[in-house]
């Protein structure tokens, strides 16, 4: 039986490399794209043919709601959530920020990503398991954007030390800009259990899927 996988954002690079590849393995493919109500959609056109389901980090009740639909369809049943985060440069210097553009940072990137894998966590616990990567980009990024990615790392720490139960959690640094590199190890990650299963993967690299 295929395997049903759901990635997110859909529109960039690193996700249209790896739902080409995920399909290459034999794998159902649907995307969210990150949206804000009564905004256009952010980044660019989804992969060919993909199924396209809107996420409001913002809200929690949208998680619930775009996990749901995701599930409904991919047929009724989810195996994994792929997550590839990469929080904006942010170049501008701490002094320069407002009080709100920290708050929505922390909501957006920290909240908001938490609570997706949470909803998708209840959803696949209670349908007997699955898994979750996040992948998340090391790149050169401002204050609030290194707070970001600071969040989501640890998160993705946090996830790798779980205690192994009916869900797999994969946490992952993305160490190149080769999209296509990414997305075969990121697969093979799904498929393959890691020699150290408890340790942040880092993908991206030659020779680096399963080291620290």
């Amino acid at each position: 039986m295929k395997k049903t996988t759901l990635t997110v954002p859909s529109g960039t690079e690193r996700v249209r490399a790896f739902a080409a590849e995920a399909k290459v393995s034999g794998r159902t493919v649907a995307e969210l794209r990150v949206v804000e109500p009564g905004e256009p959609p952010a980044g660019d056109e989804p992969s060919d043919g993909a199924v396209v389901i809107d996420w409001n980090p913002l809200s929690f009740a949208s998680a619930r709601a775009a996990v749901i639909e995701a599930e409904t369809a991919l047929g009724g049943r989810l195996d994994e959530l792929v997550i590839f985060a990469d929080p904006p440069a942010d170049a501008a210097g701490i002094a320069d920020q407002t009080p709100a553009s920290i708050e929505r940072a922390a909501m957006e990137w920290a909240a908001g990503y938490a609570e997706l894998v949470r909803e998708a966590a209840k959803r696949l616990g209670e349908r007997g398991g699955g898994t979750i990567a996040l992948i998340v980009a090391q790149a050169e990024r401002g204050p609030i954007g290194s707070m970001a990615a600071g969040a989501l790392l640890g998160l993705a720490e946090g996830l790798a030390l779980s205690a192994p139960g009916a869900v797999r959690f994969v946490g992952a640094r993305d160490e190149s800009d080769q999209a296509d590199l990414l997305a075969r190890q990121a697969v093979k990650s799904l498929d393959e259990a890691p020699r150290e299963p408890r340790r942040l993967l880092r993908l991206g690299g030659r020779g680096s899927l399963f080291g620290r």
